[in-house]
Order: structure tokens, then sequence, then C-alpha cells
């Protein structure tokens, strides 16, 4: 068994019992003291600070590892998202038909044939950007990519243009065209 510092000492001759008596209650004297004060000793002092730095090392550990985890987040949804496009994405062949829309403030064009070109302004297809190459994508493919990361998602027209047009011609349903009618 180890012995205490004070009787180390005392049995290599460098300090006697008297010392060592006078040491230990002057020790619990400052306590005492210390306790009617209401101030700490310094060891209190110090389990306070090191509990603090303990907690403060807690916290940025959680801190790191809540970036981290947000980190890992994003990588996994981009990497989603990258598999969804190119998966999904639709080939887009040597058009002759120019498709003209806005991405960063910059009108962008690009060539598709009259189908295509027809789908994406019904709002049937819709055009991806990723690496800085254009996509072209179904629409609920679109959507979904567009619940994850709204960026990669350049243009998406709505399908509403086509119920506009039955609603005008239902407007003018009650108006009865003449036969004669010669244009």
């Amino acid at each position: 068994m180890s012995k205490s510092l004070r009787d180390q000492l005392m049995k290599a001759g460098l300090a006697s019992k008297q010392q060592a008596l006078k040491a230990k209650t002057s020790t619990k004297k400052k306590k005492k003291q210390a306790a009617k004060d209401g101030v700490a000793t310094e060891q209190e002092l110090r389990r306070i600070e090191l509990e603090k730095e303990r907690a403060a090392k807690v916290e940025r550990d959680r801190e790191l590892n809540r970036q981290r985890e947000e980190e890992k987040n994003r990588k996994a949804i981009l990497a989603q998202v990258r598999q969804l496009i190119e998966r999904n994405a639709i080939a887009r062949e040597k058009g002759d038909v120019g498709y003209n829309f806005v991405y960063e403030k910059k009108v962008k064009k690009i060539y598709v044939t009259d189908a295509i070109q027809n789908k994406l302004s019904r709002g049937l297809l819709a055009i991806a950007v990723q690496d800085e190459e254009f996509i072209l994508i179904p629409v609920p493919v679109a959507e979904k990519i567009a619940e994850r990361i709204p960026e990669i998602i350049v243009l998406q027209n709505q399908k509403g243009q086509e119920e506009d047009s039955v609603e005008e011609e239902d407007w003018y349903a009650d108006y009865q065209i003449p036969d004669d009618l010669m244009w």
C-alpha cells in the first residue's frame, strides 16, 4: 500500500510529527474559515474550473458532431439527387429548335426537338443543372429533386396552361357563332 505524502516525508526524516500535525490542523482551519466566509478553497476553485472546462469541451464536441452529421446528410442528399438525375435523364437529341430559359440571371439556350420543346412548354419536362450541364428530366423527378435541393431545378413550367384554355372555351360557350359568318 502506498503511504500518504506526510507519512513518506516523516519516514524519510524530512518532516517531524509535529510539523505534520501543524500542517494538518492549519489545512483544516483554512477550510473551516473558508466555509464560514463563503470563499471557496483553491481545490474547490480548481475543481469548479475543471468542471467548466469539461462542460465547454462537451459542448464543442456536440457542435462538431452536429456539423459532421449535417455534412454527412448534405452529401447523402447530393448523392441521391445526382442518382435521380442520372437515372431519369432524357436524351436530348440534336434538335434544331432553340429553347431559351433564364439561369443565374442570364438567358441560356439549348437545342431540342419539336416534341421536347412542346413538352417543356406544357410543363411535362423540366431542366436541371448538374456539373454546369443542362439535363432534361420528367416533372415528377424534378419535384422530388426540388424537395431536396431546389437550386438544381433550373426550369419547371406549370401544367396549368392547358386548364386556362379549357376555361376560356367554356366562357365563350354561351355565344352562338352564326353559320353565315364570313371571315
